[in-house]
């Protein structure tokens, strides 16, 4: 991890040690609901606007943020009530955030981080292979884009910038995939969830592109609130999500998210990420490269 990342990541885990300060969401105002780089194209954004607005029976305002840190620092700020986040920026703020719910992928709570190479680059199978690369990894605060090949970098003695030729963030999950099925990048990192969706959709990038290899199984980017939030309005978003499947609408923004259901999240769910973020801060061993990856 460089200068720049860990700034940022020892600032996430300063955020999530400071106190709280409790604040109730005025009457009449818009319920900020905020999404990060985890896939939604602009029309599910408008279904997942309409479809809380209708159910909540309040004004709900998207709000798109640039990186996970963004995301924390404007739920520790009170600036949003709710976002889709990854599981590593919950595991770094769980002080001041609260699980609200769990998309369900094929009705399962988890997903693999996916290391990708090009198509037609058909002797990598392993981590090891994509050595002197040119990387693409998606955020610093990213669970599958970062802290997977990172800690299973670790495992080999090594760091980004001792292992490849060169790496960059893209602060998207679907602009790694582009990054290395145009060449700009050799190999990546991403979120096998965006990876299988361009998949179905016949995106170009994705078709230029192939997995090497594919994680353990970690919890699926969750739904969480800031924990000041009236707890009442809390229960009602995550009941609002639960019962996505049981009505037209909320079936339809499932489908257009490519997910079949919300589930009620269990922090157990979190742990093999949490344990990843103690190998990157120094407070746990490394793991086995074989505990991490499997070939694809």
């Amino acid at each position: 991890m460089n200068r720049r990342d860990l700034l940022g990541f020892s600032a996430s885990l300063a955020l999530s040690s400071l106190p709280l300060r409790a604040q109730t969401l005025p009457r009449g105002a818009a319920f900020r609901f905020g999404v990060t780089d985890v896939f939604l194209h602009d029309g599910a954004i408008h279904l997942l606007q309409d479809y809380l607005q209708s159910r909540l029976g309040m004004p709900v305002q998207i709000l798109q943020k640039s990186s996970y840190q963004e995301a924390l620092e404007a739920l520790r700020s009170d600036e949003m009530e709710a976002a889709w986040i990854c599981g590593f920026p919950y595991v770094v703020a769980r002080g001041f955030v609260r699980l609200c719910a769990q998309p369900g992928w094929h009705g399962q709570p988890w997903y693999r981080s996916y290391l990708i190479t090009g198509a037609a680059r058909t002797q990598a199978h392993s981590i090891v292979d994509l050595r002197g690369d040119v990387f693409a990894f998606d955020d610093p605060l990213s669970n599958s884009g970062y802290l997977v090949p990172v800690v299973a970098l670790r495992a080999l003695g090594q760091t980004p910038q001792s292992f490849f030729r060169r790496t960059f963030y893209t602060y998207s999950l679907h602009k790694v995939v582009e990054a290395v099925g145009s060449g700009l990048a050799d190999s990546g990192t991403v979120d096998g969830y965006i990876w299988e969706v361009l998949m179905k959709r016949q995106s170009q990038a994705a078709l230029k592109t192939r997995i090497v290899a594919k994680s353990r199984h970690y919890g699926f980017p969750p739904v969480v609130t800031r924990k000041n939030l009236d707890t009442a309005l809390h229960t009602r978003l995550q009941s609002v999500l639960l019962s996505a499947k049981n009505d037209v609408q909320g079936r339809g923004l499932l489908r257009s998210l490519d997910l079949q259901d919300f589930l009620l999240p269990q922090e157990s769910w979190f742990d093999g990420i949490a344990e990843l973020a103690r190998v990157l801060d120094g407070t746990h061993s490394p793991i086995p490269l074989s505990a991490i990856y499997a070939s694809a």
